[in-house]
């Protein structure tokens, strides 16, 4: 991770309702700074404590952002960090887009960056990573909330308008790009990092192994441990 984003991190306010910055924040980041053209209307959906929409603000990608989570601990962490760093914002509290709802055809983006839970939801409930009451209801297969996502955000997207999303193996690949692929015309995996799955949760290796079986989660054996990976999929020109 670079200095920037380290430096960001280090100076937000931190809760830990809130899920934490992680790989995916920063791989999210990266392809965003490089996909989206200057002074283009944003959407952080999902948008935790911000920090995707600061470092967007410093590299002068964006003056305004316009945000939404489920979580109110998120909202309030969010606010902070924004006025902090001085980044003009319209901050809304909601499921997915129902936030924007009301004014749909006002509530139109150039790009939507989505950062909502993305992985099954059994391997969820066995990690660390959603303690502290942080929520996932993305399903067995971690794609429920995903494929709802690109769906709807169909009628969120101006003409070429981008959708972003990431994509773990610890939920169903292959069923999210093959309905990513009848919603948009073109797609493309604009980065990808491997990881390994944390130690503690090798002590549930045998149901790990069960869920991959299923088709939920994938992810390779490779020197005694597991292998995973994060992706960030642009979806282009909704159908």
């Amino acid at each position: 991770m670079n200095d920037l984003f380290k430096k960001a991190v280090k100076n937000l306010r931190l809760n830990k309702k809130v899920f934490e910055p992680n790989l995916t924040s920063y791989l999210s980041f990266l392809v965003a700074k490089k996909k989206i053209k200057k002074n283009s209307k944003i959407l952080d959906l999902g948008c935790g404590n911000g920090i995707i929409g600061i470092l967007l603000f410093k590299e002068k990608k964006i003056s305004k952002i316009y945000a939404s989570d489920l979580s109110s601990d998120a909202i309030k962490n969010a606010r902070y960090n924004y006025k902090k760093n001085k980044l003009k914002f319209d901050l809304r509290a909601g499921n997915l887009f129902s936030p924007w709802n009301l004014e749909k055809e006002k509530n139109k983006f150039d790009y939507i960056i989505n950062d909502v839970s993305a992985i099954s939801s059994l391997v969820a409930k066995k990690s660390n990573w959603f303690k502290n009451n942080v929520p996932c209801n993305s399903g067995n297969d971690g794609s429920k909330l995903t494929t709802k996502i690109i769906k709807e955000s169909k009628n969120y997207l101006k003409k070429k308008g981008k959708l972003q999303i990431p994509i773990l193996s610890l939920s169903n690949r292959k069923k999210i790009l093959d309905f990513a692929k009848k919603n948009f015309r073109k797609i493309r995996i604009e980065a990808s990092s491997e990881w390994f799955i944390p130690k503690e949760m090798l002590s549930i290796k045998n149901l790990l192994d069960k869920y991959k079986a299923k088709g939920y989660i994938n992810y390779e054996h490779k020197f005694n441990n597991l292998i995973c990976k994060t992706e960030i999929l642009v979806c282009e020109d909704p159908l």
